[in-house]
């Protein structure tokens, strides 16, 4: 089966009705051809994007990204950003850095995770493909690098869930440094409060507060809750139910972010069940983590408004498995 990207979401088929294809995963909803690298990026179409542009009316921007050496330490034992600015010539300065793309605001890349049960990545891509193999005599691709997006760009209507302030304001304040799964129930009625409604193609973005709570923490307290284990960590996210896949998959956005580590609960009941698990490899979703949502939280307010055009350049590195967004809301 073969989408067509200008179509809406009504007429495409829903989680329960995917079809079975012989050689792909259950669940797997492939539908922009054998080569596609885009994914449900493939949605940001020219007419979806000219219809985003029409929603600026104030021209005026936030950024969604955190400076990149923020956490500090990184969460999950990743490697902080090493930068060094060194002379070229006299009165002439250039600077060298080095990165875990998946230390501070992201996009995870379709590189990122494959489907557990049957270890392909989105699209039938293997790992052999990715990493080579000498083995099996197969040389190192480029398949699936985030440089597919790069060229592509990522323009769209972003439309944020503000779930933290929503749930205080509710009476049902969380602690985001809780294993607290915001359920669908949670995300359609923060839409409601909010008026939104949603367009096939939106790129979903949630504030569930643990950036608020991370920044109020002492340095030393940012510290120590870094060092943890991953088996000590607990975060507020997304439950990795049934009814919320539905929800992710059945809307068609074209990505989702959040302002966690994490995106869905930490930690998640198994790496099978869990949102990553079916939304990189066998949707094609893009998943964005440690956005900074902070500025466009009190802008949203301030405007009352909660969708607004929203454009990602994603580093161009070819092969790359995760970038920083580059990321802006305009209003």
């Amino acid at each position: 089966m073969r989408l067509d990207p200008n179509g809406d979401a009504a007429s495409f088929p829903k989680r329960t009705a995917l079809p079975n294809v012989a050689g792909t995963p259950d669940g797997a909803a492939w539908f922009w051809g054998g080569s596609d690298e885009l994914g449900r990026l493939n949605l940001l179409t020219p007419e979806r994007i000219r219809k985003s542009t029409q929603d600026v009316q104030t021209g005026e921007v936030v950024s969604l990204n955190l400076p990149l050496d923020v956490p500090r330490p990184p969460i999950f034992d990743r490697q902080p950003i090493q930068h060094q600015i060194h002379s070229t010539a006299p009165n002439t300065l250039d600077d060298t850095y080095a990165m875990n793309t998946q230390s501070s605001s992201q996009w995870d890349g379709f590189r990122h995770f494959a489907d557990p049960r049957t270890g392909y990545f989105y699209n039938g891509v293997i790992s052999q493909e990715i990493l080579g193999d000498e083995d099996e005599d197969i040389e190192e691709t480029g398949k699936l690098g985030i440089d597919a997006w790069a060229r592509h760009g990522i323009v769209g209507r972003g439309v944020l869930l503000d779930v933290f302030r929503w749930a205080k304001e509710s009476g049902k304040e969380y602690d985001p440094f809780s294993r607290h799964e915001i359920t669908v129930e949670d995300l359609q009625a923060c839409a409601k409060k909010q008026g939104v409604s949603f367009r096939t193609g939106d790129i979903l973005l949630i504030r569930t507060g643990w950036l608020q709570h991370y920044f109020s923490l002492s340095a030393g307290s940012q510290d120590d809750r870094s060092k943890q284990s991953s088996s000590q960590k607990q975060y507020a996210g997304l439950a990795a139910s049934s009814s919320m896949k539905d929800f992710l998959h059945n809307n068609y956005f074209a990505a989702a972010a959040s302002d966690n580590a994490n995106f869905e609960v930490w930690p998640p009941e198994s790496a099978q069940e869990c949102l990553h698990a079916s939304m990189l490899p066998l949707w094609g979703m893009p998943i964005g983590e440690l956005w900074n949502l902070e500025a466009l939280s009190d802008k949203c307010v301030a405007q009352r408004r909660w969708t607004f055009l929203l454009t990602s350049s994603p580093g161009n590195v070819p092969g790359g498995v995760g970038s920083p967004p580059n990321a802006l809301a305009i209003f």
